[in-house]
């Protein structure tokens, strides 16, 4: 095996046993049993919704601007590392047989994502556009290939050094990929069809295959770590990531907030916390996403235990999300150094989740108003979900902390 092959192989096997950890305590967390429960209760109003859809909804228009986004978006995945940039860039040319195979994995891995918009979206496809097993296929294989396409052009791009050049290649890219996929969808003679094809494999073999320079290494490692910062986010909901790297953002008009909290030495971690919720890592985007979500949801619903039940799913989902508070400042070296008592901590986070379950819950009993009984199940659901949390799961998370 090519030596630059066994340094691609070895480093995807790395990330994926990292990646199968991490994994295992999402699955392990309770999240997947509520996914699958909202599922269940999304495929029921799923046809109460084509039904209600108007005939004359832009099916194909619709269709087309969406998979142009999931097309077009993506890189390839070429587990590059900032070191490389001094020991593998000279050896750039020989690099070839690493990013063929970073190409076929990344085909591989965003297949998987087309394919499942695709599988969410099928109901509608049949009912507007086309119906059939043999079309749903043939249609999914072709947009298999436009990603191909997209990605092997992506990775071209990278030897484009002005980033405004670089810009406009996306833009022009996406532009390509909105017209072949309206042929795709509007289902135009084959002639069109193909001769579309041809033209995507002419642009590639006449210029992308062709633009000059070495690759814009900086580029793809920022590429790379985005992507892997994405998997991290997404895995620190659930538990501490060390290797996650956290961003700040100011959020100067929730700074109000902060004056909830009296100063005293014993409400030292409760300041610390607030201040972590609302600016550090996505504890605060987590939470206003999860509480519309199950607003949408619960003004869905028409059956009154329907209700009930995502008021607590949604609940629950927050509550465990927003635990993992608990763990932000577990890297510190700062803290330790104060005479700060472990019970002041739990006080701290307890305070927040607490402030922020009776936020949502106010939340949830808005849509639920015109039904008083509705709004007082829902509002000791959604409550309860979160004094299980905080009195059952969060000491023992800071106790392990």
């Amino acid at each position: 095996m090519n030596e630059a092959l066994k340094v691609w192989e070895k480093r995807r096997q790395e990330y994926w046993t990292l990646a199968v950890k991490y994994l295992r305590l999402i699955g392990n967390s309770g999240f997947l049993f509520t996914i699958y429960i909202l599922f269940l209760f999304g495929s029921y109003y799923y046809g109460q919704f084509l039904e209600w859809l108007p005939e004359t909804f832009p099916a194909v228009l619709f269709f087309t601007l969406f998979f142009t986004w999931i097309v077009t978006r993506g890189r390839v995945r070429t587990f590059l590392k900032q070191a490389d940039v001094v020991f593998l860039l000279p050896m750039e040319s020989r690099l070839k047989k690493y990013f063929r195979a970073s190409l076929k994995y990344s085909w591989m891995m965003e297949a998987f994502w087309v394919t499942l918009a695709f599988l969410l979206l099928a109901p509608l496809f049949n009912d507007r556009i086309a119906s059939g097993g043999g079309i749903l296929l043939s249609v999914l294989l072709a947009i298999f290939l436009l990603k191909l396409w997209n990605l092997a052009a992506s990775f071209e791009e990278q030897r484009i050094q002005d980033d405004r050049k670089y810009k406009v290649h996306l833009w022009l890219r996406a532009c390509l990929n909105a017209g072949v996929l309206y042929l795709l969808f509007s289902f135009m003679h084959v002639i069109w069809t193909a001769g579309a094809a041809l033209l995507l494999a002419a642009i590639y073999q006449f210029y992308f295959s062709r633009i000059s320079g070495s690759l814009q290494w900086e580029r793809l490692i920022r590429i790379e770590n985005n992507t892997v910062r994405t998997f991290f986010r997404v895995a620190n909901n659930f538990t501490d990531v060390p290797h996650l790297k956290q961003s700040i953002k100011e959020r100067t008009w929730l700074s109000f907030l902060y004056r909830l909290v009296p100063y005293s030495r014993e409400n030292a971690y409760r300041y610390l916390f607030g201040r972590a919720m609302i600016r550090s890592g996505d504890y605060f985007g987590i939470y206003i996403r999860l509480t519309v979500l199950g607003m949408i949801f619960l003004a869905a619903v028409d059956i009154s235990w329907g209700m009930w039940l995502l008021a607590g799913l949604f609940a629950y989902m927050t509550v465990i999300q927003l635990e993992t508070l608990a763990y932000h400042f577990q890297t510190s070296q700062m803290l330790p150094l104060y005479p700060l008592k472990t019970s002041w901590k739990l006080a701290g986070v307890k305070f927040w989740i607490w402030g922020l379950g009776l936020l949502q819950a106010v939340c949830f009993i808005i849509i639920a108003a015109g039904e008083w009984l509705n709004a007082v199940i829902i509002l000791i659901i959604t409550l309860g979900m979160y004094f299980y949390g905080i009195n059952y799961r969060l000491p023992g998370k800071i106790a392990a902390d």
